[in-house]
């Protein structure tokens, strides 16, 4: 391919991205207009200082043809890098530190978005060590204290596996000190015009009537309540009881008149019935949700499960509190453990919101094999947390007792649900 056309198509590479970017984060539009692309023979690589998106064409093209979402992100990490300034390092910083900082910064934030599109592949350690922040979106310079310190148990090389995207030389060498001080103030005014832009764009969002009734709409619909979104999951099996329903009484009444006490069809002794095997019920325990507001969910859940058409007696059901971390799972196999489990329930955690430890716990109680025919999920929250980015293999429903707003927040990959 002649160097002119590959880098057309890096540029072309780099404006869809900043397109696909666009749909999910419209209030960037400033940062979005203010960098430039070029192609450089060396480094390999893709760097930024504030004015370009610098690119050896080979790299970025194979990368793009291997994993676009991953480029996506990666315009996002090093936009972010320059509205947080992080291109305008102190002069006494150590480098490496100072890199890695920015790149865990950036990422926080990105994952903190819970977009789908930019998902990365499930690495359980890399998810372990993001879950530690509890949602909080850390400064780089809160960070490399951090790291300073020694605060984490992974090396700096895991680290930097884990969150790097870009190279970060323009950071330190590029420009006059004039220039960058220049490129610096237009990214100081671009920050401070992002954080106005999104405010508006929310009050936007929130004002306009049609927007409002499509909204409200699928809630009043979402009523249509826990009872039949949980009866979708049910198991037929047959089990040891007589079916007197399928009796057919005629049959049975004439073989007693006619030839005294040899009735020609008995009940079977097989029932078919639908029976709940599996079931994840996931509490929000942060300081949002009042021990009353989960005492009340917990209520009717067991209105639903202690009816003998759902509860099973081979039935397996996890409750799990979670607030930014797991705080406990208890795990019911019996109508007797569920009713000893509510009376001495005791609500833990109290800290922020993060549903992402409740779906990484699953996952790998299934690879345990301890979870094998699980159909759905239930998650009961004010709705005020971090969202996985990507949808399980089962069905999840975020449950509320009352509507709000947050149920806006709930990715489209769930059901919403009101008790």
């Amino acid at each position: 391919m002649e160097e002119q056309k590959k880098a057309r198509l890096c540029i072309e590479i780099l404006q869809n991205c900043r397109n696909e970017l666009y749909h999910d984060f419209p209030y960037l539009d400033g940062a979005f207009a203010s960098v430039g692309y070029r192609c450089v023979e060396k480094p390999v690589g893709i760097s930024t200082d504030g004015d370009y998106f610098r690119t050896e064409c080979g790299y970025l093209i194979d990368l793009y043809r291997e994993n676009p979402a991953r480029v996506t992100r990666g315009y996002l990490h090093m936009l972010l890098h320059c509205l947080y300034l992080h291109i305008f390092p102190e002069k006494d910083v150590k480098p490496h530190l100072w890199n890695l900082a920015c790149d865990i910064a950036v990422e926080l934030v990105i994952e903190g978005e819970g977009v789908r599109e930019l998902a990365l592949p499930e690495d359980l350690t890399r998810n372990r060590f993001i879950y530690r922040f509890g949602g909080k979106k850390c400064s780089a310079q809160q960070i490399y204290q951090m790291l300073e310190k020694q605060d984490f148990h992974e090396s700096v090389e895991q680290m930097q596996k884990w969150f790097a995207f870009d190279l970060h030389d323009d950071w330190y060498t590029n420009g006059s000190g004039e220039h960058r001080a220049k490129t610096k103030r237009k990214w100081e005014k671009i920050l401070a015009y992002t954080g106005q832009n999104r405010q508006d764009q929310k009050k936007k969002r929130g004002s306009r009537k049609g927007e409002k009734e499509e909204y409200l709409t699928p809630m009043a619909r979402s009523r249509y309540d826990y009872k039949k979104f949980l009866k979708q999951f049910t198991v037929p099996r047959e089990e040891v009881e007589l079916d007197l329903e399928s009796f057919d009484y005629i049959f049975y009444h004439f073989g007693m008149e006619e030839y005294g006490d040899m009735p020609l069809i008995e009940p079977l002794e097989y029932k078919e019935v639908n029976r709940m095997e599996e079931l994840v019920i996931a509490i929000d325990t942060s300081g949002s949700c009042s021990s009353e507001i989960v005492q009340q969910f917990l209520a009717e859940t067991y209105s639903i499960l202690s009816n003998r058409e759902n509860f099973s007696h081979k039935m397996k059901v996890y409750i799990i509190q979670c607030d930014c971390c797991i705080q406990d799972v208890v795990v019911i196999h019996s109508e007797e453990e569920w009713k000893a489990y509510s009376r001495n329930i005791r609500i833990q955690g109290r800290g922020g919101t993060d549903f992402r430890p409740v779906f990484t716990y699953v996952q790998e109680q299934r690879q345990k094999k301890e979870l094998k025919n699980l159909k759905a999920l239930i998650y009961f929250t004010d709705g005020d947390g971090i969202y996985p980015r990507s949808a399980p293999d089962y069905k999840t429903a975020f449950v509320f007792l009352e509507r709000t707003q947050k149920m806006d927040l709930v990715p489209s990959w769930a059901v919403k649900l009101l008790v």
